[in-house]
C-alpha cells in the first residue's frame, strides 16, 4: 500500500499565515475599510442634543453644523506594523523583480 507523506506543521501554519497576510493586504490596498467608514453618517450625542434644543426654541437650523467632519482613526500599532511590513514586502518583491528582469535583459 502507498505510505502516508508526513507534512511539517510549521509548513502549515506558515500557509495558513500566508494566506491570511494576503487577505489583510487585499483589503487594506483596496479601500475596503475606508470605505465602509466613510459611508457612515456621524453625529456626536452633543450634536444631537444641540440639535433638540435648537428645535424647541424654533431657531434656524443647517443639518451640517451638527455632523462631525473629523473621522476617527481606527488604525491600532498592529495594523500600522502590519502595514509597514506590507509597505516593505512590497518593495523588496518589486526590486527583486526588476532586478531578475535586469539579469535577463543582460543575457538577451
Amino acid at each position: 500500500m502507498g505510505k502516508k507523506k508526513n507534512t511539517n506543521p510549521v509548513l502549515k501554519i506558515l500557509g495558513v499565515l500566508f494566506v491570511i497576510f494576503m487577505a489583510l493586504y487585499i483589503a487594506s490596498t483596496s479601500g475596503y475599510y475606508e470605505s465602509k467608514i466613510r459611508d457612515k453618517v456621524v453625529i456626536t450625542e452633543e450634536g444631537i442634543k444641540e440639535f433638540e434644543s435648537k428645535v424647541q426654541n424654533g431657531e434656524d437650523i443647517d443639518i451640517t453644523s451638527f455632523l462631525n467632519t473629523k473621522r476617527p482613526d481606527y488604525s491600532s500599532p498592529i495594523s500600522k506594523l502590519g502595514d509597514n511590513v506590507t509597505k516593505g514586502l512590497e518593495s523588496a518583491i518589486f526590486e527583486g523583480a526588476k532586478f531578475v528582469a535586469d539579469i535577463l535583459k543582460s543575457l538577451f
